[in-house]
């Protein structure tokens, strides 16, 4: 036998499943998606089926939304405890594409996405390229919340930023 080190990122554990709030959103960009896959999988894999999980998953082309096919068949599958919202920024102009076009916004968090108000009942995970945290809650070395989510309300506890 060979043996594989593996290098712990104490910053990049931000939480761990099970999730004590029932209400999870997930603000995704293209690669982001890896962390959320992960927490959906302990999510909707579990015994508990109390949490309502609502994503908004950015990409710039229908062609390069990562894990598609199993986001599609985990919402089939699971009802009304997970949705998915594609949000395309570069989709040209004559595909087949009817779902939503251009950036994450407030209209489409206050759409999709468990509101402030729900407090401790809700939490927020965001992952994504650096412009989006920006746009969205701020730098993710920055423990403070800034961005939208700030502006519409949400709290730093409710926001977690891989």
């Amino acid at each position: 036998g060979n043996t594989v080190d593996f290098k712990h990122i104490e910053f990049n554990v931000k939480i761990q499943a099970p999730f004590d709030q029932s209400q999870i959103g997930m603000l995704v960009g293209g690669t982001g998606i890896t962390p959320m896959l992960q927490a959906l999988h302990a999510i909707l894999g579990g015994d508990d089926k109390t949490n309502k999980v609502s994503m908004l998953y950015g990409s710039k082309e229908s062609s390069d939304i990562l894990g598609k096919d199993l986001l599609d068949q985990w919402c089939e599958s699971n009802g009304d405890n997970l949705s998915v919202t594609h949000v395309l920024s570069h989709e040209p102009e004559d595909s087949k594409w009817s779902g939503d076009r251009g950036f994450i916004n407030e209209a489409l968090v206050k759409a999709n996405l468990p509101p402030p108000s729900a407090g401790k009942d809700a939490i927020i995970f965001v992952c994504g390229p650096p412009p989006m945290y920006d746009a969205l809650c701020g730098p993710r070395q920055d423990k403070e919340l800034g961005g939208l989510l700030k502006e519409m309300g949400y709290e730093a506890s409710q926001v977690y930023k891989f």
